[in-house]
């Protein structure tokens, strides 16, 4: 198991900033930084993320050993771990699921993100919750905290610990067994699957319909569109 040396901030720009410039600097794998307030949180496009205090703002060090080709996979397995956290410590699991390939629903609102940011040997994945405020400023999607979902109070502190943890076990799970092991259990807690969707696989592209039919062996989306299924890596927007 991985060694996890968890650093709590008051503030900073982001953990993401401070994990990655670490990283940079030789800090070993299971380097995690916790932050009260972030003054330039982010999401996945470059969104803005809202950092309230009271809410979850974490990062932590990966240096996956795999390909660089199969990284992007650690972030739907992200996502799932944080289902996993939350089913643990409370939330009925017929309400949360996983919105490809970074958010976490809860009754349709967003209660979690997940941001990877990765160099040439190590990713970042970087985590917020919403624990005990709402951002009210959010237009883009409707949004729930968790202290709204739970009966038994918990600690920032106590939460980050459990989400690392089952983050480096699935992590570690993933090194040994690849992306296949999870697939199945990943779809199920897919948002939208065998649903019409939207996407756009980039600024410049036109929107494209088709049949949201899953994850595919590769961690990718598989779209039907007519009769031919297609499994995108990277898209700009997808609804």
């Amino acid at each position: 198991m991985v060694d996890i040396n968890l650093n709590i901030l008051d503030v900073c720009t982001s953990t993401n900033d401070v994990a990655f410039n670490g990283a940079l600097k030789g800090e070993v794998e299971g380097t995690s930084y916790l932050a009260n307030l972030q003054t330039k949180g982010r999401g996945r496009n470059h969104n803005k993320w809202t950092s309230l205090r009271g809410n979850l703002f974490l990062s932590t060090i990966i240096k996956p050993k795999k390909n660089k080709s199969f990284w992007h996979q650690l972030s739907a397995i992200a996502g799932f771990s944080i289902i996993q956290v939350l089913i643990d410590l409370g939330i009925d699991n017929d309400v949360i699921e996983l919105k490809w390939s970074n958010d976490v629903l809860v009754d349709r609102k967003k209660i979690s993100g997940v941001l990877l940011e990765s160099s040439d040997n190590f990713i970042i994945v970087g985590i917020g919750l919403n624990i005990l405020k709402i951002p009210n400023l959010e237009t883009k999607w409707a949004t729930t905290k968790l202290n709204d979902h739970l009966r038994n109070s918990y600690t920032i502190e106590e939460i980050s610990l459990k989400i690392l943890n089952k983050v480096f076990s699935n992590y570690l799970s993933w090194e040994k067994l690849g992306f296949s092991f999870f697939k199945e259990i990943l779809n199920e807690n897919l948002c939208n699957i065998n649903r019409k969707i939207t996407l756009k696989v980039n600024s410049n592209s036109d929107p494209l319909d088709g049949i949201f039919l899953g994850l595919g062996d590769n961690g990718g989306l598989n779209i039907k569109t007519n009769s031919m299924i297609t499994e995108y890596f990277s898209v700009d927007s997808f609804s």
